[in-house]
């Protein structure tokens, strides 16, 4: 069985703070969401792509423009 390697990429990958920083933000901006729910909402949201393994990229990439 081979395992599946990520591929390289020129681009440097978010940091968890930098992540959690760029969510929080859209949702205060975006959706008018409370500076502290959105910080609690925020990590939610990592740790729930971080278990269900998620591509960041492609979240970065759709949702947080």
């Amino acid at each position: 069985m081979m395992a599946h390697a990520r591929p390289l990429t020129t681009t440097i990958e978010l940091t968890e703070t930098e992540l959690f920083a760029k969510i929080q933000l859209q949702l205060v901006n975006r959706y008018s969401v409370d500076p502290h729910l959105a910080s609690e909402m925020a990590w939610d949201l990592i740790d729930v792509l971080s278990a269900v393994d998620s591509d960041i990229d492609i979240f970065e990439k759709y949702f947080l423009q």
